[in-house]
């Protein structure tokens, strides 16, 4: 082969690296922008991790220490009122939590919830704060006097009647049956394009206090719940870790 077809080769098979480099570097660099991208810090995520977190080291009637939690910054959580869950509930599609920060059972539950989300790309994941827009019931004069719920929390009743359990308060020792079921916290709802897939409420049936958190076979357990609700979203849908 004479010398200058040699060069030729080699600066064919040079210039060949170099394109490849260059490919193999813009390939990097997109991968990198786009995990960036993901990983942005939302401003209801910023709120959610903010809400729980700040009752740790606290406690709850003056003497039982609330569950500390870490809360990642970058979870795909999205605050939805009453009203937008009920819209979501007939048309929609994704994850509801239903919940509070001081809800011990609440506390228990999240850090796994977030993880099963996390691990499954759960790309609708809705969260609304039941404190407030639930009716509530105390007995006077052996009678029950009610405080309304939202209008739009009768309707998530409504929709959710067949999954919810009745709603019964003990006084005395004596059972009042408020002729109402009950959002009780927590309760994790998936639904598919307003048809709903699964409804869980509070935690696992081993649980009896929610302020000792569970054990890591209960997470396990409570895990493999949510998974199998999640996972009814798509036949398909695989975790990170595999089918």
């Amino acid at each position: 082969m004479k010398d200058l077809d040699k060069k030729r080769l080699v600066g064919i098979i040079l210039g060949a690296l170099l394109v490849l480099a260059m490919g193999v570097k813009f390939y990097l660099d997109y991968k990198e922008n786009n995990n960036t991208i993901e990983k942005i810090a939302t401003a209801d995520a910023k709120k959610f991790k903010k809400e729980y977190e700040d009752l740790n080291g606290t406690t709850a009637y003056g003497e039982i220490k609330y569950k500390d939690l870490k809360i990642s910054e970058y979870i795909p959580v999205v605050y939805k009122t009453d009203k937008e869950i009920v819209n979501i509930l007939n048309n929609g599609t994704g994850v509801i939590y239903f919940g509070f920060n001081s809800c011990p059972w609440c506390r228990s539950m999240v850090e796994t919830l977030l993880k099963v989300i996390e691990d499954y790309e759960v790309e609708n994941f809705y969260y609304t704060d039941i404190k407030h827009i639930r009716s509530s019931f105390k007995v006077e004069n052996k009678k029950l006097v009610e405080t309304k719920g939202t209008e739009s929390y009768y309707d998530i009743l409504e929709k959710l009647d067949g999954y919810l359990t009745d709603y019964v308060i003990t006084d005395n020792n004596k059972d009042y049956d408020t002729n109402e079921k009950r959002l009780y916290a927590p309760t994790v709802v998936v639904v598919k394009e307003g048809e709903i897939l699964g409804v869980h409420e509070v935690t696992v049936d081993s649980q009896t206090n929610p302020f000792d958190g569970l054990n890591d076979t209960q997470k396990e357990e409570l895990y493999g719940i949510y998974e199998e609700m999640i996972k009814k979203l798509d036949e398909n849908t695989c975790s990170k870790a595999g089918c």
